[in-house]
């Protein structure tokens, strides 16, 4: 038995309803779960630049060619352990500056791959930080770990 047009329509009206309040409940949870997603890439970063640290404090035992190796290291080590979506070359900068030490033979070689390094890394910051897509606080940190590879092998390489 057909159902009465009333009915057909409440029942229509009652699904757009469900769909409307589903996509609100969806814009509503959305930016909340991309901005978890940042956070947690801030975290990675914060994470890696942090055993980076402690990585280049483990270097300090080494001197010369040891320590270019050592640094490259844990530049290749906190590069695998970063994701940052919106400045990949700061990864990529990361990985070539650890090649460059590798086959780096003296301290003005070494220093050159992690000044080269450094600029990557502070151009993307000035490009973060004026898309507006991030504050550049885990590059920041990145820097941090280059400027303290830098010291380190001035004073040891």
């Amino acid at each position: 038995m057909p159902m009465p047009t009333s009915i057909r329509r409440q029942d229509s009206e009652r699904a757009i309803s469900l769909g409307a309040m589903a996509a609100l409940v969806a814009a509503l949870l959305v930016p909340g779960v991309l901005g978890a997603s940042r956070l947690a890439q801030a975290h990675g970063v914060a994470g890696a630049s942090d055993a980076a640290v402690g990585g280049l404090t483990a270097c300090s035992t080494n001197s010369g060619k040891a320590l270019y190796n050592c640094v490259a290291d844990v530049l290749d080590t906190m590069s695998n352990q970063i994701e940052i979506p919106q400045a990949p070359e700061a990864q990529r900068s990361l990985h070539t500056a650890a090649t460059r030490l590798r086959a780096a033979v003296n301290k003005v070689q070494a220093l050159s791959a992690i000044t080269q390094c450094q600029a990557v890394i502070a151009g993307a910051i000035r490009q973060v930080v004026a898309a507006g897509t991030g504050n550049g606080k885990g590059l920041s940190k990145i820097a941090g770990v280059l400027a303290q590879a830098a010291r380190l092998i001035q004073s040891k390489g």
